[in-house]
């Protein structure tokens, strides 16, 4: 991709949605989306890819940056200064895989576009009016005090893209949006309000992911530290990079691979996380005392029929029925519940970028003319 502004453009956005191995890139000129890309790999490889993006193309006005963990912020676009640069760092400690390469992009950002006005989305900032009961863990308070301890929850933008998405199609009231992804997790709605979401003080909480554990018994922390001897690098590594599908089947953190493995460890490893997500679902339920609309988003969820139909089966009793004919579907929004299931059932792809130039569209409107 490479941007060469026509000279009639009255505004231009560069928007950047980084992950911890991949990035994508939208251009809007005039409200207008012009072109699109993702690029995968290292972070080395994402940041050369940007750079020689930037090096190569005319300037935008504005660069727009997703950042997983900021702490409690509101939901707005906020501009990029030495204030939130400071915040980005101080909560880096909390997501390693991915405020690293957002500050790394903002500097090349500034390096090679001076003049462009950067801003930056929290990913967790929907979750800030959690409800005070879901939000806190039983714990005492304050036990730290520069990062206090309690859900943040993550993925907020997919999620929000997800359920303006649904909305356009029917006016749900009780809505589970699930994201899968190289990480992943679930969202519960009532009508519009977030109740609850899966993970939780960081990233790692919550369903298993491809290398990410999910939510583990904290004592196995202590086990490992005071038996096996543990350090607190070893416990980042196991849990963030070594767990998971990795975790369980070792073969592959990546389910294309372990779906055509032969292995009995990849065949469970799918098994565990068909049932976790399950679980997970039948718990935000719960929460809403039943739900009217499941939207599946992210590469994982969007792309893999038999993995959706696995997680949803267990709970077809509760009127949760999936169509086997209607979810061949993949990547692309479709319905695809049986005619006697009392929940709709959605492929709904998040769109994170179309939802931060919106935000940021009505941003400008409001704050910036």
């Amino acid at each position: 991709m490479q941007y060469q502004n026509s000279g009639k453009s009255d505004e231009s956005i560069l928007v950047c949605n980084a992950g911890s191995g991949s990035l994508e890139m939208q251009l809007w000129e005039d409200g207008q989306l012009k072109d699109s890309t993702t690029t995968e790999g290292e972070q080395h490889k994402l940041l050369d890819d940007f750079t020689a993006f930037l090096t190569h193309s005319t300037p935008c006005d504005y660069i727009l940056h997703r950042v997983v963990h900021m702490g409690d912020v509101e939901q707005n676009p906020l501009r990029v200064n030495d204030e939130i640069l400071a915040l980005i760092k101080h909560w880096q400690p909390l997501a390693p895989l991915h405020n690293g390469i957002a500050l790394a992009l903002i500097e090349k950002g500034k390096a090679r576009w001076p003049d462009a006005q950067q801003f930056v989305f929290s990913d967790s900032a929907l979750y800030s009016d959690l409800p005070e009961h879901a939000r806190h863990y039983p714990l005492p308070g304050k036990l730290s005090s520069g990062w206090p301890i309690k859900k943040y929850g993550f993925h907020g933008l997919a999620h929000q893209s997800q359920w303006r998405l649904l909305q356009e199609q029917k006016q749900y009231s009780r809505v589970i949006t699930i994201q899968l992804g190289g990480g992943s997790s679930l969202t519960a709605w009532q009508d519009g309000k977030v109740l609850d979401t899966t993970m939780g003080f960081t990233p790692t909480d919550g369903v298993p992911m491809t290398t990410r554990s999910g939510g583990v018994d904290p004592n196995i922390v202590l086990h490992l530290i005071e038996r096996e001897h543990y350090s607190v690098a070893q416990l980042n590594k196991l849990f963030n990079h070594e767990a998971g599908l990795l975790g369980l089947s070792g073969v592959s953190g990546d389910y294309r691979d372990l779906k055509i493995s032969e292995e009995p460890a990849a065949k469970f490893a799918i098994a565990v996380f068909s049932y976790r997500l399950t679980q997970a679902i039948g718990s935000l339920m719960a929460v809403m005392g039943g739900v009217d609309a499941i939207g599946f988003g992210g590469g994982l969820a969007e792309n893999q029929p038999a993995l959706r139909e696995a997680c949803l089966q267990p709970i077809a009793g509760l009127g949760v029925v999936v169509s086997s004919e209607n979810n061949d579907a993949e990547n692309e929004l479709c319905a695809i519940h049986s005619e006697n299931s009392s929940t709709d059932i959605w492929i709904s792809p998040n769109q994170e970028c179309n939802e931060m130039h919106s935000q940021f569209k009505t941003y400008k409107e409001k704050v910036l003319l």
